[in-house]
């Protein structure tokens, strides 16, 4: 479910802003872009119109040219009224707004999937490179070019790019962290690869803390800790991926220490990749923390919209998987924590599509049930977030929400919350109507068919928030923009 901002009236800006759009008016189509932008929200615009989709003034038509049927259809439906908006903001005049599938669109609609093409196996391959370690293990698919860069992992990729072309000079060490799953590393070994491309005589060396660990206990136990450190301190770059795995290992960490301070002295790159922060991990030296810290450390943060459908294009793409826009749209609005558990509900949908005689409608069904188990797999929300998150989109109060108004505002957002509440907890309706109020268990079910046959006829709300200012918004669009406020919180 795409989030999708209300319709309001040219009210909406400012003295200010109508001045901006007023000056910008002079590029036509740069006002209308920028005014746009400013109505939906940069993620929104970034989704729907700032990468195939093309925006032409031809007399008073708007011409909106979208690359697939499926954007053409969603634009027409979800933003015709912003689109028209912006033109009497911008050109003060009444545009009309058509919307069409360029020449180079993509296969019908129809065939929301069809059977997978043979792809070439993934190409993994143990790296007997002498300027490498022994068995390490490097992804030939996990280069930087293939990386997909979004804003929750561009200065993480920008870093891993500059220490590949110019290692030692900047970000030494490199520590890049975040949850398990986001790309960390996929980055780390297209360092490995992009550097040894750009500088064939020097050594480099991608180990796990895992393996440096064993190799380290090995070294000690048949009395080879000499060529252990000459192997490891020869590098001109040591990539340790997972180091969180030297905590509680005293003797390795400070094996380690020696290691880094030889590398670093001698103007040599580190990078290295961690679950958490590095003052986060617990049992770690003092000393090890402070080195890690002495550079830069970034976070990988989990994928946005945009950024998730492009990493289920490139998936399906590589795969040899024709999915529609429309199914790799419904899984990238899911919950899924990681990349990797995008990626596996990408393949849940392949194999349950090859059961199923699969039309777009049988696919899209598919997607969703995937995507609304994601969700279901969360950790319960407690009912008073839930009702204070619905409150503060609705621009009233939690206290209108939970007593017995008939007011069209608290009514509506009253439903939603009992509908989110039996979605997000574990709660029966009796439990949910005694946590809003002691409501009636009646009450809360037929909330909950209120909303379902919102959803059913794709029905758009509306209410008098704050100050009595006018909101329209899709119940669909509306439900996903408050339960992912909630899972952020």
């Amino acid at each position: 479910m795409a989030i999708v901002a209300p319709v309001m009236d040219d009210r909406r800006f400012t003295h200010t802003e109508r001045g901006h759009m007023a000056a910008v008016a002079a590029d036509p189509m740069e006002g209308l872009l920028t005014c746009l932008k400013r109505r939906i929200g940069a993620e929104r615009f970034e989704l729907w119109f700032e990468r195939k989709t093309t925006l032409a003034l031809d007399g008073q038509v708007l011409v909106v040219t979208a690359p697939n049927t499926f954007t053409a259809n969603w634009i027409r439906t979800k933003f015709s009224d912003e689109l028209k908006a912006v033109g009497r903001l911008v050109l003060e005049q009444e545009l009309q707004v058509r919307v069409e599938v360029g020449a180079q669109q993509t296969p019908p609609e129809t065939l929301a999937f069809e059977a997978p093409v043979a792809a070439a196996p993934a190409a993994s391959v143990a790296v007997s490179n002498p300027n490498t370690g022994s068995g390490a293990v490097i992804n030939a698919r996990f280069t930087l070019e293939e990386f997909v860069v979004g804003s929750s992992n561009q200065m993480a990729y920008h870093a891993a790019c500059r220490v590949a072309e110019n290692p030692g000079q900047q970000f030494n060490p490199l520590t890049i962290h975040g949850p398990c799953g986001l790309g960390k590393t996929h980055l780390l070994q297209g360092i490995c690869q992009r550097f040894a491309k750009l500088h064939p005589g020097k050594k480099w060396l991608y180990l796990t803390g895992e393996s440096f660990t064993n190799e380290f206990l090995e070294a000690i136990k048949t009395h080879k800790t000499e060529a252990f450190r000459r192997r490891i301190r020869s590098a001109d770059l040591l990539v340790i991926d997972d180091v969180h795995f030297l905590a509680n290992k005293k003797a390795t960490q400070e094996e380690f220490l020696h290691t880094f301070n030889q590398i670093d002295a001698h103007g040599k790159q580190i990078v290295l990749a961690s679950d958490c922060a590095p003052k986060a991990i617990h049992s770690f030296s003092e000393a090890l923390t402070s080195r890690f810290v002495s550079g830069m450390v970034l976070k990988i943060e989990a994928p946005d919209v945009p950024t998730r459908l492009e990493i289920l294009r490139r998936k399906a793409a590589r795969n040899g998987y024709s999915v529609s826009e429309a199914v790799l749209m419904h899984l990238a609005q899911s919950n899924a924590s990681s990349v990797r558990e995008l990626e596996g509900l990408l393949m849940q949908v392949v194999a349950g599509m090859t059961l199923i005689d699969g039309g777009s409608p049988a696919a899209v069904a598919v997607a969703t049930t995937l995507r609304d188990r994601t969700v279901s797999a969360r950790a319960p929300l407690a009912v008073d977030r839930i009702v204070a998150g619905v409150a503060q989109h609705f621009g009233i109060s939690a206290a209108a929400i939970m007593a017995n108004s008939r007011d069209r505002a608290a009514s509506l957002a009253r439903s939603v919350a009992m509908y989110i509440a039996r979605q997000q907890t574990h709660l029966s309706y009796p439990d949910v109507g005694r946590a809003m109020g002691n409501k009636n268990h009646s009450t809360v079910i037929a909330a909950c068919q209120r909303v379902e046959a919102m959803i059913a006829a794709n029905e758009t709300v509306h209410w008098l928030g704050s100050n009595n200012t006018a909101h329209s918004e899709n119940i669909v669009d509306l439900l996903h923009a408050v339960e992912t406020q909630l899972r952020r919180a």
